[in-house]
C-alpha cells in the first residue's frame, strides 16, 4: 500500500501481547450476528481518526469507523487520500466469541470459545454509484467494509446531494450499493446509515430497498434530519426500522448511547443486535467495557498511541483529553487545561494529577 494511504507503524502500547494469539478474522455482519451484543463508535467528523479508534478498540468496541469521507475527493486525488485515511494492523480489538461451533477450547458449561478480531469500516459521502465503487476499489485491501453515509444533516451536504438527501432517494442507495457490489465483489460488506424519517412509511421503503439492493447491516440513527442532538433519541422509530428490516439483516442503534444502563436499555426496547455511541465514547472511551467514567489508564495510552502513530493536531489531541477529563475539572480547572497550547503543557498537566506517561 502507498505510504501516502497508510501509516502502519510498530506498536508500543502496553496491549501489545493481546495481538499475539492467532487470530480468526470475521466480516462486520457476522461478527455483529454471532458475537455477544456488538458495540460501536459513530463515524465522528476529525474526531474518528486512528489514535482514537485504536483506543477504543481496546475496551471491547468490535467495529469502528472512519470519518465521513467524500467518496468523490478520495477517488480522484492522492492528496486527499492522504490526508483523510491510514491506518494500522494494530488498531483492531480482539474478542472472546462463545458458542458451539467447532474452536480450539471449551470450558465446563460446553461453550467453545474463539478470539475473533474486531473490523475497521470505512464511511463514504457519495451520490454517484461510481464515485462510490472507485473510492471502495481504492480503499477495500485495508479495510473490513464500507458504509454510506445516508445521514449527515448539515446543509452543505444536503446541497451536494450526499448525506441526508439520500433518505428520500431510495433508488440512489439502491444503485450505489448495486455497483459498489459489482466492482468488489458481493462478499465485501457494504452497509448503511440513516436517520429515521418524519414519515415511517418511507424508513421502511428505505430500509427494504437497502436490503434487496444488498447491504449486510444498517444503522439507524434515532432522530430526523432536523432534529438537533439536543432532542431525545427516538427509540420507537429505531424499532420500526428493525421490524422493517425483518430480520434480513442486522440493524445498530445510534443516539443518547452515554452509559451501560442506557445502551442496555436502547437494546431492550429496539431489539437491536448492536449499539453506537458518538458523544459517550468521546467522554468516556471505556463506556462499553463498563466503566462508569474515564478510567486512568485510557487516558495514559491515549497519550501513548498519539504518540506512536504521529499526524494527530494539537487541537485535537487536546479536544479528546479534555472530553475524557471533563466530568472531573471544576470551573478554575477546566479553564486552566483549555487554555494550554502545547503538547507538552498537557503532557505536564496529566503528570502532575498523578499519570504515569512514560
Amino acid at each position: 500500500m502507498p505510504s501516502k494511504l497508510r501509516s502502519c507503524c510498530r506498536r508500543r502500547c502496553s496491549a501489545s501481547s493481546r495481538r499475539s494469539t492467532s487470530l480468526v478474522r470475521k466480516r462486520p455482519s457476522p461478527l455483529l450476528l454471532r458475537a455477544h451484543p456488538s458495540s460501536l463508535p459513530a463515524p465522528m467528523v476529525r474526531y474518528s481518526k486512528l489514535p482514537f479508534r485504536y483506543l477504543v478498540s481496546l475496551y471491547d468496541v468490535h467495529i469502528t469507523h472512519t470519518p465521513m469521507i467524500l467518496a468523490k475527493e478520495f477517488s480522484r486525488s492522492s492528496a486527499a487520500r492522504a490526508g483523510d485515511f491510514s491506518t494500522s494492523l494494530s488498531e483492531r480489538g480482539t474478542f472472546l466469541l462463545s458458542d458451539h461451533s467447532s474452536s480450539p477450547s471449551r470450558d465446563t458449561s460446553g461453550k467453545h470459545h474463539r478470539l475473533i478480531r474486531g473490523a475497521l469500516i470505512a464511511q463514504f459521502a457519495a451520490s454517484s454509484p461510481q464515485h462510490m465503487a472507485d473510492a471502495t476499489e481504492l480503499i477495500s485491501p485495508y479495510v473490513d467494509g464500507v458504509d454510506l453515509n445516508c445521514g449527515c444533516p448539515q446543509s452543505w451536504a444536503y446541497a451536494e446531494h450526499v448525506g441526508s438527501w439520500l433518505l428520500r432517494n431510495p433508488q440512489v442507495v439502491r444503485d450505489i450499493i448495486r455497483a459498489t457490489k459489482d466492482r468488489v465483489g458481493w462478499s465485501f460488506p457494504v452497509s448503511v446509515k440513516i436517520r429515521i424519517d418524519d414519515q415511517l412509511g418511507r424508513t421502511e421503503q428505505l430500509v427494504q430497498t437497502a436490503i434487496h439492493a444488498g447491504a449486510d447491516y444498517i444503522t439507524v440513527h434515532g432522530r430526523t434530519r432536523h432534529q438537533a442532538s439536543t432532542q431525545p433519541v427516538n427509540l420507537p422509530g429505531i424499532r420500526f426500522a428493525v421490524e422493517a428490516a425483518r430480520r434480513e439483516v442486522p440493524v445498530v442503534a445510534n443516539g443518547d448511547a452515554w452509559s451501560a444502563e442506557e445502551v442496555a436499555k436502547i437494546r431492550k426496547e429496539t431489539g437491536v443486535k448492536g449499539v453506537m455511541s458518538a458523544r459517550g465514547l468521546l467522554a468516556n472511551p471505556a463506556l462499553f467495557s463498563g466503566y462508569a467514567s474515564t478510567p486512568p489508564a485510557a487516558v495514559t495510552r491515549f497519550v501513548q498511541i498519539a504518540g506512536d502513530y504521529g499526524g494527530l493536531p494539537f487541537a485535537l489531541f487536546h479536544r479528546h483529553v479534555a472530553y475524557m477529563l471533563e466530568e472531573g475539572f471544576g470551573k478554575a480547572e477546566k479553564a486552566y487545561f483549555n487554555a494550554l497550547t502545547s503538547h507538552a503543557g498537557v503532557l505536564d498537566y496529566l503528570e502532575s494529577r498523578g499519570l504515569d506517561l512514560r
